[in-house]
């Protein structure tokens, strides 16, 4: 079976604004008991999906039955996939925010470079900003380099961000050059 890009853009979707709300658990826990309802009542999945049944009255049924029970990106999602005629591919969406959620709450190890050690507390913002920034827990490991004579090298995975003074300056060489 091809792939569906259209549950995972909604689960990406969804869970941007979890993060952005710090409600990703909330909101994962809304979903896994919303799957647990679908599953063990096939005549709401089937009402979802039942094409016969106008966007208003899933609108409506949808806002009856979860308003105040979910989390309002819960329920918006739900009327979202209604207005749009997709609610019938809730599962789906819910299988690909499981999915992404879990691996946005994986641990990165990046490795930050300066010319002389950072303090402990400056360390844990640099790792705080990072985590914030790639939406994965990241474990900053601490070298030292003379070499780079001031600024950071920072490397999270594939990603390297150099802001050392030894790049800059190559920089400013290169353009003088020209």
């Amino acid at each position: 079976m091809a792939h569906d890009p259209i549950p995972t853009g909604y689960a990406r979707a969804l869970l941007e604004m979890a993060q952005a709300e710090n409600a990703t658990s909330r909101v994962e826990e809304d979903l896994f008991r919303l799957r647990e309802l679908l599953k063990t009542n096939p005549a709401l999945l089937a009402f979802l999906k039942d094409p016969a049944i106008q966007r208003d009255g899933k609108r409506q049924a949808l806002t009856e039955l979860f308003q105040g029970r979910v989390h309002s990106l819960t329920l918006n999602l739900l009327l979202t996939l209604a207005d749009s005629d997709r609610v019938g591919r809730v599962l789906p969406v819910i299988e690909a925010f499981s999915d992404q959620a879990r691996h946005a709450r994986e641990t990165v190890t990046g490795e930050v470079t300066t010319a002389a050690p950072l303090d402990d507390a400056t360390l844990q913002r640099l790792a705080a900003e990072l985590s914030r920034v790639t939406g994965k827990n990241v474990n900053l490991l601490q070298k030292t380099d003379p070499t780079l004579l001031g600024g950071v090298v920072i490397q999270v995975g594939e990603q390297i961000v150099d802001g050392s003074l030894r790049r800059k300056l190559h920089q400013l060489q290169q353009q003088l050059a020209q």
